[in-house]
Parts: C-alpha cells; sequence; structure tokens
C-alpha cells in the first residue's frame, strides 16, 4: 500500500479493565510517516457490540500503532475484539478488518484478570451471511459476522447505555468524515478527539429508539505508538 506493506491484530484484555485494542504495523522494521496509520477498536460482548473508538492515526513517524476503547464493560459474557485498521494509499484510505480475537469470558463482577480465561482461536468470519431483512428492507445482525466494511449489515446489533439490546444503522455509525490525505486525517483526529458521540439505537424495526450508543473519539495520546 502506497510502497509499505501492513499487517493488523485484535486482542482483548482483562486488566484493569474489560477492553479491546486494535493495532496496526508496518511489516518491515521501518517506521512510516505521520498519518499513514489508522485503527477503530471494537469491543463485543456475545456478538453484540459493547463499545467502540473513532479512528485514530499516527502523529509522529512509527512503525505501529495500538488503538484502545474506553469506558466500562457490558456484564458478564464472552468478549471480543475485533477492529479496523487503515492504510494511506496515495489517494486516501483502504480499511480492512482485523481477525476476532479469542474470546474471554467475564463473570458480572469481575474486575480482574482472576475473573477471566482464554477461550477459542482467532478466525476470520469465513463468508458474506446472508443477513435478515425487517419490514423496511434493511438487514440486520451481527457486526462481527461481516468480513468487510462494505458487507456489514444495515442494523448492527449494539449495547445501548441503558443496557437494553439493540441496533445501531451503519451510516449512524460510520459517520466520521473520510480523510484523503494524512494531513487531513490528523486534522480531523485533532478535531474529534475527546468528543463522545451519541448514535440512536432503534429495535430489529429501525424505527422504535430503545437508547443510544456512545462512540468515543480518543486523542492520539490514548493509542500507543511504536517507533
Amino acid at each position: 500500500m502506497h510502497g509499505y506493506s501492513y499487517k493488523n491484530r485484535a486482542s482483548v484484555s482483562t486488566s484493569p479493565r474489560i477492553y479491546a485494542v486494535t493495532g496496526v504495523h508496518n511489516q518491515s522494521t521501518a517506521n512510516v510517516p505521520s498519518g499513514y496509520l489508522g485503527a477503530l477498536a471494537r469491543l463485543y460482548r456475545n456478538q453484540t457490540l459493547c463499545t467502540q473508538t473513532g479512528y485514530v492515526y499516527n502523529t509522529g513517524s512509527a512503525n505501529g500503532m495500538d488503538v484502545v476503547t474506553t469506558g466500562s464493560s457490558c456484564g458478564s459474557g464472552a468478549y471480543y475484539s475485533y477492529g479496523v485498521s487503515k492504510a494511506y494509499n496515495g489517494n486516501g484510505y483502504n480499511a480492512y478488518f482485523t481477525y476476532e480475537s479469542p474470546h474471554l469470558s467475564a463473570t458480572q463482577a469481575a474486575v480482574g484478570p482472576k475473573e477471566f480465561q482464554s477461550a477459542a482461536a482467532s478466525h476470520r468470519p469465513p463468508s458474506k451471511p446472508a443477513w435478515p431483512t425487517n419490514g423496511k428492507g434493511e438487514t440486520y445482525g451481527s457486526g462481527m459476522d461481516a468480513t468487510s466494511l462494505q458487507n456489514e449489515p444495515d442494523l448492527i446489533e449494539a449495547y445501548a447505555t441503558n443496557g437494553k439490546v439493540g441496533y445501531v444503522k451503519r451510516v449512524d455509525l460510520e459517520s466520521e468524515p473520510t480523510p484523503r490525505s494524512p494531513r487531513e486525517a490528523l486534522h480531523v483526529q485533532e478535531r474529534l478527539a475527546g468528543q463522545i458521540r451519541s448514535v440512536p439505537v432503534y429495535g430489529a424495526d429501525g424505527n422504535t429508539k430503545v437508547g443510544w450508543f456512545a462512540a468515543s473519539h480518543t486523542s492520539n495520546a490514548a493509542a500507543r505508538e511504536f517507533h
């Protein structure tokens, strides 16, 4: 991609809280210029989106970067990380899903690593699923079953901040501006840093509002760059 080859990965951690990590790295040991790397982290509980970040880009020359979700968990269950990385292509960015991380099982009262255990190996969904549709013709389902941003369902299953399970519209969830250059990417990141974007959560009909989903736009300070 524009003279570089990249690799990405997803991981989920348990201490001192439950959080997902999306990492993107140059495959060689060389650094890439600022703004060439981008990543978005998503934390899932039992196939349902729990929380996610906005896109974060490397602010300086770096070999790689990890982006971490913020906020609290969504109760007991199996937690996964399944994120998105971006790479500058010379005229914008190409986005790629990571593999799904292994899952970690957590009890309701879990606050540390003793309450968790590692389970199944990571994998990527084998093919685009046949999504069910509602009366409006919108597809709906778990974002973990998608194989790319292009074949996600119209309504993505997610937890509202009130604990209810519903669906966020993909166009709402992914309404962040799409930069065309590293300079523009860093400008967007700086402008959105610290904002929490509230996205409506609906029933499967796409009409009945059941709550709000919070997408946190963290600054680059919330990411870890590797040099």
